[in-house]
């Protein structure tokens, strides 16, 4: 275990908002993560978006980051340099790794897998072929890129129900499902406004399922399996508006499962995030297909939502650990880990 005691006062940047759909969730996520950090052990700087500049929110002014540096300038004429950036933006420029190969230039030590593995799972229909060539379970899957698709072919080769999935954004934000060629058509047409890559997903009958898995302390630790209640809930799938509507009632909880299915998963878990690199946090989704037996890949969550709603917390929690202690051991060992650090 690292010895905070004997580690001085580390300016931390948390990095939060946007300018996607996502943003919403990502401020609560930041503020959240701020409530959470031990003031007595980090010096805490709000950056956020502000007319097209990135701002650091100081004593209710606004600081314009100074990006060659990712520094601010106070009135007094002092420059803020961050010991640690902890992004917390969902979509981009936070998940698909355009702030990750900014802080791996100016080597500054940051909350998420590098800029490569970002652009890799921030992408569904990528992750999931990555995944598929490394001999893990997917949905059979279409990929479209145009507005000039074959709908005819399309329903030829995918079986309804199907799901309809922007690539490049996250909160279930541009995810329908369709069950007839004409919604398929309508649903498609209206997703390539939102995104203009997309994957078609054939659903799969089963216990869908969302798990976490991080390391820390040179340990991987993975936590237990959570469930989406949606057949209980009388949901057929767990859209953004279902997720940000707490009429709807949503919950997921840790999973009722056998020791021998929860190994089954772990070894799941533990296999993809090798695959994906073996660093950083990961959210991962699966399903357990009702027909095989089979776990299904569905997609990685690489900056996870970590506002007093979201799984993620909840999930540290199960796994027997406070909020508190994750971000605190997660920034000291980035920053003790930086010295010589390779993002390769």
């Amino acid at each position: 275990m690292i010895d905070l005691t004997q580690n001085k006062k580390n300016n931390v940047f948390v990095i939060y908002g946007g300018y996607t759909q996502e943003a919403a969730v990502s401020v609560r996520s930041g503020h959240h993560i701020i409530a959470h950090l031990d003031s007595s052990l980090f010096s805490v700087y709000e950056i956020t978006f502000f007319e097209k500049m990135m701002v650091c929110v100081l004593d209710g002014k606004r600081f314009n980051i100074d990006l060659n540096t990712f520094s601010f300038t106070t009135d007094e004429g002092q420059t803020i340099h961050p010991d640690y950036c902890f992004i917390a933006v969902h979509g981009a420029p936070g998940e698909n790794g355009q702030l990750q190969s900014l802080f791996e230039l100016l080597d500054i030590p940051y909350f998420s897998v590098n800029s490569r593995i970002s652009a890799l799972t921030n992408h569904k229909y990528h992750s999931v072929c990555y995944a598929k060539s490394h001999d893990v379970c997917v949905a059979k899957n279409h990929y479209i890129n145009t507005p000039n698709y074959d709908i005819e072919a399309i329903c030829e080769k995918m079986n309804f129900p199907f799901f309809i999935k922007a690539c490049k954004n996250g909160s279930s934000i541009g995810v329908s499902k369709a069950y007839t060629k004409e919604q398929a058509d309508q649903l498609i047409k209206e997703t390539l406004k939102i995104d203009d890559e997309i994957i078609l997903e054939q659903a799969v009958s089963g216990r869908e399922f969302t798990m976490g898995i991080f390391t820390l302390d040179n340990q991987i630790i993975i936590t237990p399996p959570s469930e989406e209640l949606l057949i209980e809930n009388n949901i057929d799938f767990l859209s953004h508006e279902n997720k940000i509507d707490s009429t709807k009632n949503i919950t997921l909880t840790v999973a009722n499962v056998d020791a021998s299915l929860l190994a089954k998963m772990q070894d799941f878990v533990r296999n993809i995030y090798h695959i994906f690199g073996n660093k950083g946090v990961m959210r991962l989704d699966f399903i357990l297909n009702h027909e095989d037996e089979q776990l299904y890949f569905l997609e990685i969550n690489t900056i996870p939502g970590m506002s007093p709603q979201s799984i993620f917390p909840k999930m540290l929690v199960a796994a027997g650990m406070t909020f508190t202690h994750f971000l605190t051991q997660t920034i000291h060992e980035g920053i003790q880990q930086n010295d010589g650090a390779s993002y390769a």
